[in-house]
């Protein structure tokens, strides 16, 4: 059999992900019929089935973002009935769940609505018929350079809007077929959380067994990202493979009497017919992710061969099974998930199946892993340092610990759990035994973080870096006499030690306000060094946004570190992320309101760093706590202009310091309080005369922010202004003689479901332009 029309399907597919902008659906659809006659002629059968498989993404794509709910429409309220599908996620004091909405010649709603629900006030199970009073927006997400993706994960994912519940009523209870296996994923699940003692230990035991990730708090999170172990929670081929063959050796023996009934039917095809079907029943369980979804591909893939007495190899098991799923689900390549999972394979198969082994036993297994996860280590090199923006030096002591502690021990150890709870016997005793084996494992992986640099960040590299190295990965694992193998290293090279941005040169001064919804962080360095105002959203203690993006970004600005700190309020909007930096900056660097946190910043009193004055304008000494009002306002002025960030402050601070003997001009304004109508009055925007004003606030703000009369003021001013809101995370450049130039994460997108070229990009320079 042929396996170049695969390969080339494939690859059209995948090349159609990375278009900039979507040809128009009319110019495809025309396409489809000559490509059809043009697959049946030889001599263009391969060219015509990769613009087949391109002109399939391209078409699936158009058909998804035609179905989402419209931008314009963003903040309308609907009743909606329909169904709760998937499986129920508490996040915090929500509930997060998925909907699908009953159709009506009124309204036509997209196929998969998000809903988050704050304290619903009944039990929702899946298969469940609700009436709901819901605020709906567009799927959307924030958009910062190296950080997640959320609007290209839920364009993966189908999602066609987003939503909140602001009132519901139960139509019917959840007693039908419809949800049946994710209501069985959601029993196990509480019984599991119920059963077990150690919050941490419970969260993971519930995302090993139903992929139920919804329990782990930020540290966990952490720790296995740190430590290069986050792939355990994958429900991936170790477990369906374990899973299967725990089937077939069982099945096999107790079983076999039934190959005497039936002639046809040997032990082996008996072992697997089982195997498959536990193999299934495992990824249903699993919520059918896409690993298990590959894994029970290539199962099937290998069994049908065998069955059919067929030689195949495992390279082409793992393209057909990679050319299914993106038959199924063309809009898979946009998953990271999708490129990990497939790669991990790839990696494995191309380093052991040109390798024959005589030797046995367990010196010869203990060898064979150490091998595998060398292997894993430097196959996945390319993905950990280019889009995980990390290196660990403690991936591999920690993956050979853990992989055999999790796949002999505590999996094993939940399997027989989760079946003992489904047939309502005792499972504690099995639940205690994968505990316990989880505690040792957390422990280890604990003390092994205490290592210094043991993790180093890195920025994150670009998409062709990634390739490259990926390459170059694989290069390396070539088996002995492939010519050249060190050059592989020339290839990773890029992503190991990405280029930086250009280091600040004496004068010049670089801010960078994250999209952090609306909420504000901004990262403002010198030659000399960087200062972080605010910390964005967060419970304060490690759960936040800017703790992800804040060391790669640092790593990117070629800088050792944070120097220094000003946190301009107490609100969770400016000081959520506090728990992630507080540890980064040394107490005499750290400003705030207050004492409790460092120095106070009070007015008159600042620093000079290189040919830049940072100076604070407020809060005055004596005065009282007066809540928002008590905001660090920070000047930067030096010879490339001036930027001025007021916090919180309203119009009556706002007036005090109009008046004051200090100057407040400043090229570059922050916008108070997310564009809030209290501040930027007008007489302040007289005063400070700002060429560019910078507003940190959500896509789809639940209180109207910026405010209209903010945005009108801005205009009768002649004002221009950039929102995180519109084009994401914001650069701005401040340079001796040189106009200030801003730069734009939406503006530098190359990708169709972020791209707006009225966002500012790297090289643009009219950013005076008013939106």
């Amino acid at each position: 059999m042929g396996w170049q029309p695969l390969l080339a399907f494939s690859s059209g597919v995948v090349l159609a992900a990375l278009l900039p902008s979507l040809p128009g659906q009319g110019a495809v659809l025309a396409l489809l019929l000559p490509l059809i006659g043009l697959v049946f002629w030889r001599p263009t059968r391969l060219p015509a089935l990769g613009l087949f498989g391109a002109a399939w993404f391209v078409l699936n794509a158009h058909w998804q973002l035609e179905s989402e709910w419209p931008e314009s429409r963003t903040g309308e309220q609907h009743r909606v009935s329909g169904q709760v599908t998937g499986l129920p996620r508490w996040r915090g004091q929500s509930l997060e769940f998925d909907f699908l909405a009953d159709q009506s010649n009124d309204e036509r709603w997209p196929a998969r609505i998000q809903l988050r629900w704050y304290r619903p006030p009944g039990y929702l199970q899946p298969g469940q018929r609700w009436q709901l009073e819901v605020q709906l927006e567009p799927p959307q997400g924030r958009l910062n350079t190296g950080g997640f993706d959320r609007r290209r994960h839920l364009l993966a994912e189908r999602v066609g809007a987003l939503g909140r519940v602001r009132s519901g009523q139960l139509e019917a209870r959840a007693d039908g077929p419809a949800g049946l296996v994710n209501r069985g994923r959601q029993y196990l699940s509480e019984v599991i959380a119920a059963e077990t003692a150690g919050l941490q230990e419970g969260a993971l035991m519930r995302a090993l067994s139903v992929a139920d990730r919804s329990g782990l708090d930020a540290p966990t999170r952490e720790l296995l990202r740190q430590t290069g172990t986050s792939h355990l929670l994958a429900i991936s081929g170790l477990h369906v493979g374990m899973v299967a063959a725990l089937a077939a050796f069982l099945g096999g023996l107790l079983l076999s009497p039934l190959t005497l009934l039936w002639r046809r039917l040997d032990r082996r095809r008996l072992a697997l017919g089982l195997a498959i079907l536990a193999a299934l029943s495992y990824a249903l369980l699993a919520g059918l992710s896409l690993p298990t979804q590959r894994a029970v591909l290539m199962l099937c893939v290998v069994a049908g061969a065998y069955l059919a007495r067929r030689g195949l190899r495992p390279a082409h098991a793992l393209l057909l099974a990679f050319a299914a799923v993106l038959l199924l689900d063309p809009l898979s390549p946009l998953a990271t998930g999708f490129w990990l999972s497939f790669a991990a394979v790839a990696v494995l198969i191309w380093a052991f199946a040109w390798r024959s082994s005589s030797q046995t036993g367990a010196a010869a297994w203990l060898l064979g892993l150490l091998r595998a996860q060398l292997v894993i280590g430097v196959g996945l090199l390319a993905f950990n340092a280019g889009l995980f923006e990390q290196v660990s030096l403690i991936g591999l002591p920690a993956n050979l610990i853990a992989i055999p502690l999790v796949g002999l021990w505590i999996l094993p150890s939940l399997l027989v759990a989760l079946a003992l709870i489904a047939i309502d016997l005792p499972a504690d005793w099995a639940l205690g035994l994968a505990e316990t084996g989880l505690e040792l494992l957390l422990s280890y992986l604990a003390w092994l973080t205490g290592f210094e640099a043991a993790i180093a960040a890195r920025p994150g590299a670009g998409l062709l870096a990634v390739v490259l190295a990926f390459v170059g990965s694989m290069w390396l694992l070539a088996p002995r006499g492939w010519p050249g193998r060190w050059l592989g290293l020339c290839l990773i090279a890029p992503v190991l030690w990405p280029k930086s941005a250009e280091p600040l040169q004496p004068g010049e001064l670089r801010l960078h306000l994250f999209d952090l919804g609306s909420a504000q962080a901004v990262l403002v360095g010198t030659a000399e060094e960087w200062l972080l105002y605010d910390t964005g959203p967060g419970d304060g203690e490690g759960r936040d946004a800017i703790g992800g993006l804040l060391p790669a970004m640092l790593a990117g600005q070629s800088s050792a570190g944070l120097d220094r700190l000003v946190l301009s309020r107490p609100h969770r909007s400016s000081s959520g992320g506090l728990g992630s930096v507080l540890d980064a900056v040394s107490e005499a660097g750290r400003y705030s309101p207050s004492a409790d946190l460092g120095r106070p910043c009070l007015a008159g009193e600042g620093w000079t760093s290189g040919a830049y004055r940072f100076e604070f304008l407020h809060p005055g000494p004596g005065l009282p706590d007066l809540g928002h009002n008590s905001s660090c306002v920070l000047r930067i002025e030096g010879p490339g202009g001036a930027v001025l960030l007021p916090g919180a402050i309203d119009a009556q601070v706002e007036s005090r310091l109009i008046d004051a003997p200090r100057t407040v001009e400043a090229e570059v304004l922050l916008l108070s309080d997310s564009g809030h109508r209290r501040g930027s009055s007008a007489a302040w925007l007289q005063a400070v005369q700002p060429a560019l004003a910078l507003i940190s606030v959500a896509r789809s703000d639940r209180w109207g922010r910026p405010h209209p009369e903010t945005l009108e003021r801005l205009q009768s001013t002649e004002v221009a202004w950039q929102s995180t809101a519109r084009c994401g995370a914001l650069t701005v450049h401040l340079r001796p003689g040189q106009a200030p130039r801003v730069e734009s994460a939406r503006g530098r997108s190359l990708r169709f479901w972020n791209r707006d070229p009225d966002c500012p990009g790297a090289v643009e320079s009219a950013w005076l332009e008013s939106p």
